[in-house]
């Protein structure tokens, strides 16, 4: 739900435009609750970071194939080690 949030904030203009504006609270708000109703029984760190990992990969997935960003070598090298890092929270 972040990166839902993080496309409609670029399309808010700074908040500037109502709609998207309002798009952003709501996801946000709506990702807050998935993330607080996934710690319910399980390690608050682990989940936390697990969820956010997930959510930045998925943020730069929808920046790299609806918004055509671009990214060099490194940037793909950084998304790789959250990944692998994502993963081996999940051990």
């Amino acid at each position: 739900m972040f990166c839902v949030g993080g496309a409609f904030m670029k399309a808010s203009n700074g908040f500037t435009q109502p709609g998207p504006s309002a798009a952003v609270a709501l996801s946000f708000v709506v990702g807050a609750v998935c993330l607080s109703v996934a710690v319910r029984g399980q390690l608050l760190s682990t989940t936390l970071i697990l969820g956010l990992g997930l959510e930045a990969v998925g943020a730069v997935a929808f920046g790299v194939v609806a918004l055509g960003e671009r990214l060099n070598a490194l940037q793909a090298s950084g998304i790789a080690l959250v990944v692998a890092g994502v993963a081996l929270l999940r051990l």
